[in-house]
């Protein structure tokens, strides 16, 4: 169950990956910038996730 949950967590960070590449094709690069950072933020959630996830497991 936590790597599905993980798993979510990751999908959904990766969505805004895409909208900074289709920034990027738009020439946007002021709110490419600011998905990339969304992304970056969305990850490191993931990953806590994920540890918070495992430890429960482990309880």
């Amino acid at each position: 169950m936590k790597d599905a949950l993980y798993e979510i967590a990751f999908r959904n960070s990766r969505r805004y990956e895409e909208l900074a590449e289709r920034a990027e094709r738009t020439s946007d690069d002021e709110l490419a910038e600011f998905f990339r950072r969304t992304f970056e933020e969305e990850v490191r959630r993931a990953a806590e996730a994920r540890t918070l996830l495992a430890q429960r497991v482990a309880e």
